[in-house]
């Protein structure tokens, strides 16, 4: 069959003026695309040859989630801030009387003989100790704190926290705003441990049977003055970034517990020599050569664009193009089970059950996890305990959890009159 009997067969039409357009609006689109890659990698080798660094939350980053705006604000406030890659430097400086030890990122990187050496030199000067979300490191500083565990995941918290306390920097500065990670005392009622800005909004509760015990107290900002050294938990790193201290009362919060000694230290941990993966082949070619190989990508693009063209007329196609739901469905099934994210379809399945099961009991879309558990136990007589289970703690580490889970959750949701 030839082109135009092709094209008349698809219901549709074609002429030479078409075809040129059609072709000059294609050639534009890869001209297009060529010159932003070009723009892009140019843009991209200038800023790699700046000798400024770029890693997340370094004293001298200038980047969004860098933390030099912090330290520039602290030394004109009249703060002697000493910044340093160096551990042995950086425990010379903590030696000082009247000085705060800050370790802003990458705790995990410090061994027990570090975390212990920094210790013993601030415990020996009367030093206090300052933490900006460590996660789960921050069990190699203390076993007074932990990451809070124990807040449900259908919950919401609001955008901004309110401090919450008794301390006179957070109720100076108000409300901040709102990060991811709570941190808590490890054993209810610890004395000499104090949280400021806990998680509120809707949907916000403590979940029994976790590892920290429902009222222990927690934060965005824990603090600790009776353990062996004085130390204080940020929580939340957008605090000191340069492109959120500014927003709410994030300033205001860091620099004053940051400024109540006369000296501050600024550490940075990174891994040692030793520690450093052998150089790959990539180290030992030149610089200029990589620069002209990448003027190989507009050159391939243009290549492919000759190439590629079409001899004959495009069948253009009827639009709008319908993709059936049941596709994005099988498409959505298909990544969790490639990424083995159980958890996630998890958490996705019993949300959907608990919002059919709330529009059936006449519940608004406000109505928070366990009131909806209450009713469905008293329409359907099970155990309490085992629905908040089946909807809310359980977990599945491998298929067949996920599966009798999610079996459960449809036998329930079929209980509901």
């Amino acid at each position: 069959m030839s082109a135009r009997l092709d094209v008349a067969a698809r219901g549709t039409r074609s002429s030479p003026t078409v075809a040129l357009r059609a072709r000059l609006r294609s050639a534009g689109v890869w001209i297009a695309a060529a010159i932003i890659i070009l723009i892009t990698v140019i843009a991209t080798l200038l800023m790699s040859s700046e000798s400024e660094t770029e890693a997340p939350l370094h004293f001298d980053s200038t980047a969004r989630d860098g933390t030099k705006a912090m330290v520039e604000t602290l030394r004109s406030h009249g703060t002697e801030v000493t910044t340093t890659e160096d551990k042995d430097e950086a425990r010379a400086a903590a030696a000082h009387s009247d000085t705060t030890l800050l370790i802003p990122s990458g705790a995990e990187a410090l061994s027990a003989g570090d975390v212990n050496g920094f210790e013993s030199t601030l415990r020996a000067h009367g030093n206090r100790l300052v933490l900006v979300d460590p996660g789960p490191a921050i069990t190699e500083f203390t076993d007074r704190i932990t990451v809070n565990d124990n807040v449900s995941p259908l919950g919401s918290p609001d955008p901004t926290s309110e401090p919450d306390c008794s301390l006179p920097g957070p109720r100076a500065a108000g409300a901040v705003t709102t990060g991811t990670v709570e941190y808590a005392e490890t054993d209810k009622g610890t004395d000499g441990i104090t949280a400021c800005y806990p998680f509120a909004g809707p949907g916000v509760d403590e979940l029994d049977g976790a590892e920290v015990a429902p009222g222990s107290a927690r934060g965005q900002l824990i603090t600790d003055d009776a353990g062996p050294v004085p130390l204080t938990v940020i929580g939340n790193s957008d605090w000191v970034t340069n492109e959120h201290i500014d927003e709410e009362g994030n300033a205001s919060l860091v620099l004053s517990e940051l400024s109540h000694t006369d000296d501050l230290v600024v550490y940075y941990p990174t891994f040692d020599d030793a520690a450093q993966p052998p150089p790959s082949t990539i180290d030992f070619v030149p610089s200029w050569f990589l620069a002209g190989g990448m003027w190989l990508i507009p050159c391939t693009l243009v290549l492919l664009l000759v190439l590629g063209r079409r001899f004959g007329p495009l069948a253009v196609e009827r639009l709008p193009v319908i993709v059936p739901a049941v596709e994005t469905v099988h498409g959505r099934a298909a990544l969790s089970v490639r990424s083995h994210d159980r958890a996630g379809a998890l958490h996705t399945l019993r949300t959907a059950a608990l919002l059919r099961i709330a529009k059936r009991f006449s519940l608004g879309s406000e109505a928070r996890a366990e009131d909806i558990i209450a009713r469905l136990a008293a329409a359907t007589g099970r155990d309490p305990g085992h629905l908040h289970h089946v909807f809310v703690s359980g977990s599945a580490r491998t298929d067949a959890e996920l599966t009798d889970l999610v079996h459960q959750l449809t036998q329930i949701e079929s209980e509901v009159p």
